[in-house]
């Protein structure tokens, strides 16, 4: 393995070789610091992708080998909980001198994912300046724009010439790294217009940058939703939005980057809830805040599930002298609760897109139970088909009706909870498969129970 790493990498094969061989990928950049400085350098986003292969204290020793301004960039493209978990190895000097330099937002995003013992334990160690930023943007309320737009934005006053404006534009350069919009503002610095980058340059440099700018654009305000700032960007097809504040004054913007974070999060965290995980767990949360997110959600499911044990019970009599409605009875469910969760997942994926008006709520869950039905028809026919095959002929009937109700209802209700949810105020994705499992368990086992005793 050693001959494998004799001779400088980039970042994309330390990055490999981290997550297949952490230990030897540490020993090997402990023991050539030259060449872990050229890659952490050229390459940060890799470079913070293998330190998060190493132990929190192995990641501070390698981040002290390096410039502060290396470690600025790598961690920048740190998750936030790992920085949590790094810091803790790292002299306070050096925290303070990274977390003062490093954009607001990346910094506010690594407190909401503190502990609040963890988040002391920061502030502590920062300066009064950086605690101040920070305090400002947690200011605004959970999950809004203001959390996490970026304050770098190129503007140029109102009422410049092309030429006058690219005059402006490059002692910009230094401040704003990444200049796709160029803003229009007045004295006031309230937004008049914006234009992109390319048009400055292409344009003519005697031309008036009111003439070339597109007025009144659409923006948002801080306190929005992330939620909101992403759909925008996507529907306008926008490479950044600006964030102006209730005197329509710039402050920021949101960008693209930013909303497919958003976007990627909220399907991240939708997938989770409708589980019953929390939403903002992922495979690095602390096991203590699992359990404590989780453990709710398994106590409902369990109390769910006497009830179904309850409904069953009702029917031990018939259980007993017929084995075979027991063995016939998962099918019935398990069919139902996979036909609702298709229903479950298109709805709530369209709900994350925004798809569905309060006019279009019956005409999604008319569809979804419409396919119920015809899916409904086919397995049960099937059903009735199979069981005359291997000679379970007095169960045929019973089995296909069962199958063929549980699966209308399971697309009726996988359609109907998260629009339910969502017109209760609640998340769509709030543990929908839960609840819809509950409702399909019932009706599989008890419907189909109930059908044989009247049909056998």
């Amino acid at each position: 393995m050693e001959n494998e790493i004799s001779k400088p990498v980039n970042g994309a094969e330390l990055r490999k070789l981290s997550r297949k061989n952490p230990d030897v990928a540490y020993n090997f950049l402990s023991q050539n610091v030259e060449i872990w400085n050229e890659i952490a350098s050229n390459d940060p986003f890799d470079s913070a992708d293998t330190l998060e292969e190493f132990e929190p204290k192995e990641a501070g020793e390698l981040l002290l080998n390096i410039p502060v301004d290396v470690s600025i960039k790598i961690f920048e493209s740190l998750r936030p909980r790992a920085i949590i978990e790094i810091v803790q190895s790292l002299g306070s000097s050096v925290v303070d001198e990274i977390f003062s330099q490093m954009d607001t937002e990346d910094v506010v995003d690594v407190f909401e994912r503190s502990t609040v013992d963890e988040a002391e334990d920061l502030l502590e160690i920062l300066n009064k300046s950086t605690k101040l930023n920070i305090n400002k943007r947690l200011a605004y309320p959970k999950d809004s724009v203001g959390r996490l737009m970026s304050e770098e934005v190129a503007k140029i006053s109102t009422g410049l010439t092309i030429k006058e404006a690219l005059s402006e534009l490059k002692n910009l350069h230094h401040d704003v790294e990444d200049i796709v919009y160029v803003y229009s503002v007045d004295e006031k610095n309230s937004l008049s217009g914006v234009l992109s980058f390319r048009e400055i340059v292409f344009a003519n440099q005697e031309e008036l940058i009111e003439n070339v700018m597109i007025p009144n654009p659409i923006y948002i305000n801080p306190t929005d939703d992330q939620e909101e700032a992403a759909r925008l960007i996507k529907q306008y097809e926008l490479l950044a939005l600006p964030v102006i504040d209730k005197n329509n004054k710039l402050i920021g913007q949101a960008t693209i980057s930013t909303a497919l974070d958003v976007i990627q999060t909220e399907i991240a965290e939708d997938f989770s809830q409708s589980f019953g995980a929390g939403a903002e767990e992922t495979i690095f949360t602390p096991f203590q805040k699992s359990i404590r997110l989780r453990l709710p959600w398994i106590a409902v499911n369990m109390g769910l599930a006497f009830i179904v044990s309850w409904l069953i019970a009702q029917f031990d009599e018939s259980i007993a002298s017929d084995a075979l409605l027991a063995a016939l009875m998962p099918v019935v469910a398990l069919v139902g609760g996979n036909s609702g969760a298709q229903s479950l997942a298109i709805v709530i994926r369209a709900l994350a897109r925004n798809d569905i008006s309060d006019a279009r709520v019956g005409e999604v869950i008319g569809k979804q139970s419409l396919i119920g039905v015809i899916n409904g028809i086919f397995m049960g026919i099937f059903s009735f088909v199979l069981l005359n095959i291997i000679g379970l002929n007095s169960y045929a009937l019973s089995l296909s009706i069962a199958i063929f109700g549980n699966m209308l209802i399971g697309n009726l209700f996988g359609a109907s909870i998260p629009l339910v949810l969502r017109k209760l105020g609640f998340d769509p994705a709030l543990a929908s498969n839960i609840f819809l499992t509950l409702i399909t368990d019932i009706v599989g086992f008890a419907g189909f129970l109930g059908i044989a005793l009247l049909l056998i």
